[in-house]
């Protein structure tokens, strides 16, 4: 993973406040501090640093490390892990998760590389609005299929389902996993296979939707070959909310909203540990589409 300059400072203030916390000792807590008598900037700063200590230290004594170095990359990860935002469309994606706009985020920048399924995908989506909530898990079988393929080539855990082996195991091709290993499921290369999927590496945005406009498989379908939502006993019981609801949002932007990328050049996702993350840096151009009259003179350029 390579290292940016941003990353690189964040790092090594997560170091120092490693070192700080850690040689207080184990279980301590921070001394109290009263900060009272500091300016209201200052006092802000000193409350963000005991908070910041606090972090650092669960992260050590959940995790059972006591090196500075590896307590502080953990708590890098929680960092990017908590406090990534995508200010996309204001307050309309404020409105979701991290998880889902991270799927918004994905599929938006798909819709905008590949404007050749916008046809379809706006037909539907005139069609949608009309339609009651939960009804949107049954219908809408080209957004549904979109936002699947989406996922399969987006963001998203690089290894998912982990388990720890409680017992010594030894499948029946003589594979050896010892107790207290980790094992898990290789996502990323798994829902790129090419046995498993034609052109794994290749996004077709329409590839869960027979010829009969009907959907062959579901974006909430767990399976083998899509853990996306984890295992199939254990899968996200959200995964249907989390559907509806990313849907329903694209289908709003485009009836309402023009999308375009600012660098259609742009990377889509960067790798940070165990896990693909939006690029943070990604820029989307959206403005109001603006309808005409069908009786206007001006009415050219299709809204």
């Amino acid at each position: 993973m390579g290292w940016g300059l941003s990353r690189r400072k964040i790092y090594a203030l997560c170091l120092t406040l490693t070192n700080r916390a850690l040689q207080g000792g184990s279980g301590n807590s921070p001394k109290p501090v009263s900060s009272r008598s500091y300016r209201p900037r200052v006092r802000a700063e000193l409350i963000t640093v005991i908070v910041q200590i606090h972090m650092v230290q669960w992260t050590a004594e959940a995790a059972r490390i006591r090196d500075a170095a590896d307590v502080a990359k953990m708590a890098l990860g929680l960092v990017f892990a908590s406090a990534f935002q995508v200010p996309i469309v204001g307050v309309l994606l404020n409105l979701l998760s991290t998880f889902q706009k991270q799927l918004a985020q994905s599929s938006l920048y798909r819709i905008c590389s590949h404007p050749q399924y916008l046809g379809k995908l706006k037909v539907e989506a005139r069609e949608s609005l009309g339609l009651a909530f939960d009804n949107n898990n049954r219908e809408m079988p080209y957004m549904d299929s979109f936002v699947k393929e989406s996922a399969r080539l987006g963001a998203g855990p690089i290894l998912s389902v982990p388990r720890k082996v409680m017992s010594h195991y030894v499948s029946t091709e003589g594979m050896v996993v010892p107790t207290g290993n980790w094992i898990a499921v290789p996502q990323l290369p798994l829902m790129r296979d090419p046995k498993i999927w034609p052109g794994g590496g290749t996004f077709d945005g329409f590839r869960f939707v027979g010829n009969d406009s009907c959907s062959l498989s579901r974006f909430t379908h767990p399976s083998l070959e899509f853990p996306f939502w984890g295992s199939i006993r254990h899968a996200c019981p959200a995964r249907f909310y989390v559907s509806v609801v990313v849907k329903m949002v694209l289908a709003h932007l485009l009836v309402e909203y023009e999308v375009k990328l600012e660098n259609p050049n742009v990377r889509p996702c960067f790798s940070f540990g165990k896990a693909r993350l939006p690029n943070p840096f990604m820029v989307m151009l959206i403005r109001k589409r603006v309808s005409f009259d069908k009786n206007n003179e001006l009415a050219t350029a299709g809204g």
